[in-house]
Parts: C-alpha cells; sequence; structure tokens
C-alpha cells in the first residue's frame, strides 16, 4: 500500500478490495494459454482471490479468422465446465450480479478485433448467441470495417463498420473503440444509438502515445454515456517512450479523466496478460508494431499482476476519490453500460 495511507484509509481501501464489484474490462488469459503459476498458486486461483468478479477475456485479436474465434471459445466453454463452481459464464446483467454474490469469476467473451466476422453479417448473430458481448472494430490496422490507431490515413468507417455498429445496437453487444483510429472511433460514437467504451486507452494528453485517446474522443464517448477504461501498460501510461511506467503514471490518467469528463466515465481494463513470456512478446506484439519498449519495461513496475488492482484501490484512495467514486471505476461505471446495451430478451 502507499506509505502515506493512514490508518483509516488503509481500512477503506481493505474493505473497498473485498466488497466492490470489481470489472476488469480487458483482463488476462485464464487458459489457451494458461499463466504459469505464481508462488506456488494457480491464476484461476489468484483472479477469485483478487476478488475480480468479470474479467473480459480476448476471444479474437489481430488478424484472427472465423475457426480461430471458435477454437478459443472451445477452450473456454470446457473451462466453464470443468471449474463451474469457480467461474460463470456472462451473458447478463444478472450473470455479473450472482457472480458477484457468489463470489466466482465470471468470464465475458470480447473480441479485439471483427475480422473473425468479416463482411458475413449473419455471424454478428451466431457469435453473440455464443456469448459475444463487447467487439472492438479494429485492433491497430486496417479492416473493412475501420481505421486502427496505427494507420496515419486514419481514415473513418466503411459501410460494413456502420452495419456492424447497427447489428451490435440491435443483437446487444458493446461497441469497443480500443485500438481503432480517431476518425474511425469519433463515427462509431456519433453512429451507435447505445453508448460506447474503450476497454484499454488511456489520456494521450498524460501519455502522448497512438493507442490513446484525444479529450476530444474522451468528451464524445462520455457525452454519450460510455466509459473508459484505464490501463497500466507501458504503452499507455509512460509518459516517455520506452520507459517503464509506475503505478503513480497509471493514477495520473484517472486524476486527468475525472477532471475532463467526470467520474461516472472511468472504469479499468487492465491489458495485464499474466501469460506473455519474453520470446511471446519479442516475437509477436513488439515485432508486428516495433514496439520499444523491451519485455522487461512493458508491463507497469507496480501493476502487473491480477492482485495489482489492489495497490489501484490503496492509490485512489490515497489521491483523494471517495469511496463511492472509486466503486464506479472498479465496476458499477461499466455494469451501467452494460445494463443500458446487453438483452436478454432472446
Amino acid at each position: 500500500m502507499p506509505k502515506s495511507l493512514s490508518a483509516e484509509q488503509q481500512e477503506r481501501a481493505a474493505q473497498l478490495g473485498a466488497e466492490a464489484l470489481i470489472i476488469d474490462a480487458m483482463g488476462g488469459y485464464i487458459v489457451a494459454p494458461e499463466p504459469q503459476p505464481y508462488q506456488g498458486r494457480n491464476y484461476l486461483d489468484r483472479v477469485a482471490d483478487s476478488n475480480v468478479r468479470v474479467t473480459n477475456i480476448t476471444i479474437a485479436a489481430h488478424a484472427d479468422e472465423f475457426e480461430a474465434a471458435l477454437d478459443k471459445m472451445f477452450h473456454y466453454f470446457n473451462l466453464l465446465q470443468v471449474a463451474k463452481d469457480r467461474v460463470v459464464h456472462i451473458k447478463t446483467v444478472a450473470d455479473i450480479e450472482n457472480a458477484h454474490r457468489d463470489k466466482k469469476v465470471g468470464i465475458m467473451f470480447g473480441f479485439q478485433s471483427p475480422t473473425p466476422i468479416d463482411i458475413h453479417i449473419n455471424r454478428w448473430t451466431i457469435f453473440r448467441q455464443l456469448g459475444l458481448r463487447t467487439c472492438s472494430l479494429a485492433y491497430n490496422e486496417p479492416n473493412v470495417f475501420a481505421h486502427g490507431c496505427h494507420d496515419p490515413r486514419n481514415g473513418g468507417l466503411s459501410y460494413y463498420g456502420l452495419q456492424a455498429i447497427n447489428e451490435m445496437n440491435r443483437l446487444g453487444i458493446v461497441v469497443d473503440l480500443s485500438h481503432v483510429g480517431e476518425r474511425s472511433s469519433l463515427e462509431a460514437i456519433e453512429h451507435s444509438k447505445k453508448p460506447c467504451i474503450f476497454s484499454h486507452s488511456n489520456a494521450k494528453a498524460v501519455a502522448n502515445t497512438r493507442r490513446n485517446i484525444t479529450d476530444e474522443q474522451a468528451r464524445l464517448v462520455a457525452e454519450k454515456g460510455g466509459v473508459i477504461g484505464l490501463s497500466p501498460h507501458a504503452f499507455l501510461s509512460a509518459k516517455q517512450t520506452a520507459a517503464q511506467p509506475n503505478l503513480d503514471d497509471y493514477l495520473d490518467h484517472f486524476d486527468y479523466l475525472a477532471k475532463l469528463v467526470g467520474v461516472d466515465h472511468i472504469g479499468v481494463g487492465s491489458d495485464v496478460f499474466e501469460s506473455y513470456t519474453k520470446f511471446s512478446w519479442e516475437t509477436s506484439t513488439k515485432l508486428l508494431y516495433n514496439s520499444p519498449w523491451t519485455y522487461e519495461t512493458v508491463q507497469n513496475a507496480d501493476y502487473n499482476r491480477v492482485e495489482g488492482i489492489h495497490l489501484v484501490i490503496a492509490g485512489l484512495v490515497s489521491r483523494g476519490f471517495s469511496d463511492q467514486e472509486i466503486a464506479k471505476f472498479l465496476g458499477t461505471n461499466f455494469l451501467r453500460v452494460f445494463k443500458e446495451v446487453w438483452r436478454d430478451d432472446f
């Protein structure tokens, strides 16, 4: 815990960590691949003990295709069967409430890229029925729907992108705009009849990287009722290129956005993947995107494992946020969006 916390503040932080609904809008893999045990304990047990009650599992990213997404779902359907005393599939708001009450780990399916759907409009319904509840329109690169945030052309939505938003609104899938280019994301927010989210994006005004969002993006998503999930990751939190950020760097994004858009529009999207190894980082993301961060610096120095959420809670207390505000950040802001977007009538 931060050394500056008083005994009363420490008690507040501990109570929030034990009782608040915690939704991680971008959680790490539990299986396929499974992270290595840490201090003799498996990852699922550590997620449960950390009190993270909902974790958004990436079913597709980059340019994953239809069969790859089904294969990933297969592994999680198996987990839901063999560990049904500890995990629950999150498809409705009631599922979230039950997971919180029963102290189970809620697994929510999300796409960081819509490439498994491609131009096949029927697949939106199929994946929705299989449990898809959030979907981004691009993963850094351009595709048939939108431009990604790494594309310097900064193009807008295509016809298929507009069609995708219509289908997500109709079916009750949250439009996620992390990794999406600035123009495409602004057009998506304007076009959507439902609130959108940035599941794991920080403030560009604090850390000027391609993956972060401008004040205009933050204001517009908030005006339409959406939420920005903040991540401790280096390429989102670090103020200097290639530098490893710490907890304070991460908390600075809460402070900035709370002033810019208000406490009702901030959440947590950790993007902490403990399954990453040095070789998997250096032969995939670092290589694909020419990242200046090494495996040793890409994770936050303080919040790099699932238990780090409790350091965040203590840090938010030390920054002067109230218990009600912190509870919003931890989960109830995202819960509000899910209540507005998701459907349980079919």
